[in-house]
């Protein structure tokens, strides 16, 4: 029986590249997404820097299983001739689907809560330190615990602002807000935003959001850049 797809090119899904006219490309089928770049919750940035590509291992890393069922609104009816996978993407998506098979993406909580815990703990004691005790070292042991509750929480909020790492969506929200709009005073939604398009679009000037705040100020991820 002969194949009744219709073919295109990577060369001519690389036309497909700018506002109004954004396609991508997933395992070979190819998506219109060129409207829904203003409802995208992860912001326009990551669909225009990869636009005109496949996109696969970005779709695969920054969405959860749920999101392949609403991809097929997008689809143009068309699929990549020449579409194939490196030995390194490939690895890592079979990485991905037996983690997801192990369950190891649905155990979550436990290490977040025991790390919310010491925060409490590191807090309780800092303010002890400060305000029941009238030692020098008393106050510099407490300013250092309380540099050390302010990287944990910085880390539970970096970590659950790519995952989520609680039971639920609620309660990775609650962790969200604690840790990033009450005790490092910054807006979760904001960074979130940011941070995760930093990653798709690192270091470009175009697209990478972190590189857009000068000459107010200069994000920097030194580790997502090597």
């Amino acid at each position: 029986m002969a194949d009744s797809r219709k073919y295109i090119t990577s060369e001519e899904l690389k036309n497909h590249n700018k506002p109004g006219d954004l396609w991508i490309s997933i395992q070979g089928k190819v998506y219109d997404v060129s409207n829904w770049v203003k409802e995208h919750p992860g912001g326009d940035f990551p669909l225009l820097n990869l636009a005109g590509q496949d996109v696969t291992d970005a779709f695969v890393a920054f969405h959860p299983a749920t999101a392949w069922q609403y991809l097929d609104k997008f689809f143009k009816g068309f699929y990549l001739n020449d579409y194939s996978a490196s030995e390194v993407s490939k690895d890592y998506r079979r990485l991905v689907s037996d983690f997801t098979k192990m369950g190891l993406f649905e155990k979550k909580g436990h290490v977040c809560l025991f790390t919310m815990c010491l925060m409490a703990m590191l807090f309780s004691l800092s303010v002890y330190g400060i305000l029941c005790c009238q030692s020098l070292l008393a106050h510099l042991i407490s300013g250092g615990l309380m540099g050390c509750l302010w990287i944990q929480s910085g880390w539970i909020g970096h970590d659950s602002g790519h995952y989520q790492v609680m039971s639920t969506r609620g309660f990775n929200r609650f962790a969200q807000v604690l840790t990033g709009n009450c005790l490092a005073g910054i807006s979760i939604a904001w960074w979130k935003w940011n941070h995760n398009a930093h990653h798709i679009a690192c270091n470009s000037l175009e697209y990478d959001p972190d590189l857009q705040h000068m000459p107010f100020f200069a994000v920097a991820y030194l580790w997502s850049s090597l």
